[in-house]
């Protein structure tokens, strides 16, 4: 638009809403673009956290198999205190 003071025409305006409209179109591209790429960051993000905590849970879950179920390791005590309890009541 020019500087000087004279009125700005019909043409001057169709002209500035035009600059207007592809300025428009061009930030609505910008951040449909910034959004696509936060989104694949996420998405990135997500991934890393996932196997992080999958390295994490794989030992971990070995070391829980090798532990005997807690019944079982209920049921073990519950043995050695009643042979516990009976040679005590033999003597």
């Amino acid at each position: 638009m020019p500087e000087d003071s004279r009125p700005a025409t019909k043409q001057d305006v169709n002209d500035l809403r035009e600059e207007m409209r592809q300025q428009g179109t061009e930030l609505r591209q910008e951040m449909r673009q910034l959004g696509e790429q936060m989104v694949e960051q996420m998405r990135d993000m997500q991934t890393e956290v996932l196997r992080a905590f999958h390295d994490w849970a794989q030992p971990v879950e070995i070391k829980l198999r090798a532990i005997p179920p807690l019944d079982q390791r209920l049921g073990l005590i519950e043995e050695r205190l009643s042979r516990l309890e009976r040679g005590r009541l033999q003597h």
